[in-house]
């Protein structure tokens, strides 16, 4: 086995001139591959370099493609809402097609390459000329976007699905639909099964095939408001894609529920599942692990793929400074979990192991973010992941030459300084005043105003409170006495830190306000 690392993003559609023994790749990258099948079958995992003819020119994503038998005329559609010609012998391109008004999301070629089907977000389906380069037939059985279109052998009938879940037969030569049948998810994909059945993927997580009906069933299924399938032949089930997600308040872990109501506790900084907890009540699972406190935000979960999938974004991606007890230290270890994450996602980065410092800093690296080496992550335009993919790649493969090459190229300033540079984020800073427990206390002024690291836990102040304000007890045997630290007259844990009590006790954009009170 041998992976092919040509393209840079996502690979949307692959499309096979069986008589000619090529295929053609294409995607989110914008850009098409054409690979010679005997080549690739002399890879293996030591030896996989291959060269591969590029067809430039598309300026957006590819969703379609279509290739005819004999390997001599290529198509490809995408976002920029109109068709491509090539010749794959060449990789140059031989027309453009327009008429669509949205993403063409499918193209069927016929065996011959003299006629092109067409299914667009706009809700049609076109039948082109290839020859002519222009339109013949527009056909709008759909009121919602056509996703996917397979023709039979003689390219005479065709069947469309999308968004709206049915299905239409439809004859090339009469214009004549009928209503084939209604699936359960928005149909992604169709395949026509030697003119005899259908394989049809969905939204859902099963494929399932249907037995085509005869001409004369067709011909008898005069409602056209009712399918002449009811029910599939066959159907081979999948896992169940990810639904929800749900942050918990530690901003270390998730909970996901996929589309069986079942739930998942996910570790962000370990990019991992921690378990399984099947069928549970979600609101009270979250209460249960949620604890008071507070730290700021520094990713952002989604699950619209079916899958989890974590976006950190250079405006807070360093906002959660945490401290870490440790028993073998002086002092805690200050940990950043933006930081933590950026350094694992690039432990094998050449460039960094080159020009970094060898000894990664203690503040930002440790065992509680060991990331799995086949772990995914991607260098993205914009934030939370709406702009164009720049390079996707794993993190075991960050060490191969060519790729760190690329990496150094687009890896961003923010990641490049901590990474290489080992510069480390800055603390964030809460103005505070401590003073003398009052039932009313009277309106304070800025004198005496104090500022910390957000984090610092209120058995700091204690200390505070007892070094700098009260000061040593004199005499032999002073007596003992215990600092209690309140915040709008609620007692205060010593765990807490500052800015726990701001955001959840506090609840004011003014500075935070303590009082002090000594208990003999």
């Amino acid at each position: 086995m041998s992976s092919l690392r040509t393209h840079r993003d996502y690979v949307k559609k692959l499309a096979y001139a069986i008589d000619k023994d090529i295929f053609a790749s294409g995607g989110l990258d914008r850009k098409i591959y054409v690979w010679d099948v005997c080549t690739l079958k002399c890879l293996t995992t030591n030896n996989n370099t291959v060269s591969t003819a590029i067809c430039e020119g598309h300026k957006d994503s590819i969703y379609s493609m279509s290739i005819n038998a004999a390997g001599t005329q290529l198509v490809s559609g995408g976002t920029e809402n109109f068709i491509r010609l090539w010749d794959p012998r060449a990789c140059t391109k031989s027309g453009k097609l327009k008429g669509h008004t949205d993403n063409v999301k499918s193209l069927v070629l016929s065996p011959d390459g003299t006629q092109l089907l067409s299914g667009s977000s706009d809700g049609t389906v076109k039948l082109w000329s290839i020859g002519q380069q222009r339109c013949v037939a527009t056909f709008r059985n759909h009121d919602q976007g056509v996703w996917a279109i397979a023709a039979d052998e003689a390219f005479s009938k065709f069947y469309s699905g999308g968004r709206e879940k049915t299905l239409f037969e439809t004859d090339i030569k009469t214009s004549e639909s009928v209503l084939l049948l209604k699936e359960t998810g928005s149909i992604l994909d169709v395949v026509c099964d030697n003119s005899k059945n259908l394989w049809i993927g969905t939204t859902e997580t099963a494929v399932n095939k249907w037995q085509l009906p005869s001409a004369k069933q067709s011909a008898h299924n005069l409602d056209v408001t009712k399918p002449l399938l009811t029910t599939p032949v066959n159907t081979v089930t999948g896992g169940h894609g990810l639904k929800k997600v749900y942050t918990l308040s530690d901003k270390q872990h998730v909970i996901c529920t996929d589309s069986e109501d079942r739930s998942y506790l996910f570790n962000v900084l370990g990019a991992k599942m921690v378990k399984e907890l099947g069928k549970v009540d979600i609101k009270e699972e979250i209460k249960g692990r949620n604890k008071q406190e507070y730290i700021p935000n520094w990713f952002t979960a989604d699950v619209k793929t079916g899958m989890l999938t974590i976006y950190l974004d250079e405006s807070d991606c360093y906002s959660a400074w945490v401290c870490v007890k440790d028993d073998t230290a002086e002092t805690d270890n200050k940990i950043n979990y933006g930081g933590l994450i950026i350094q694992a996602l690039l432990q094998n980065w050449v460039s960094a192991s080159v020009n970094g410092d060898e000894e990664i800093d203690c503040r930002l690296y440790g065992k509680q973010c060991a990331i799995p080496p086949h772990t995914p992550f991607a260098l993205v335009e914009g934030s939370d992941g709406c702009g164009r993919t720049l390079f996707r790649i794993r993190v075991d493969e960050t060490a191969n030459q060519n790729d760190s090459r690329i990496l150094d190229d687009l890896i961003p300033g923010w990641v490049y300084d901590l990474r290489v540079k080992n510069e480390m984020p800055k603390f964030t800073k809460i103005a505070f005043y401590i003073e003398p427990y009052a039932e009313d206390p009277a309106p304070k002024s800025r004198e005496g105003r104090l500022s910390a690291n957000d984090f610092l836990a209120i058995s700091k102040v204690i200390e505070y409170v007892g070094d700098k304000i009260l000061g040593p007890q004199e005499g032999p045997n002073p007596p003992a006495h215990e600092i209690i630290i309140f915040c709008n007259k609620h007692r205060l844990e010593p765990k807490m830190d500052l800015r726990t009590v701001k955001h959840t006790i506090w609840k004011s954009g003014s500075d935070l306000r303590l009082m002090y009170l000594v208990s003999t």
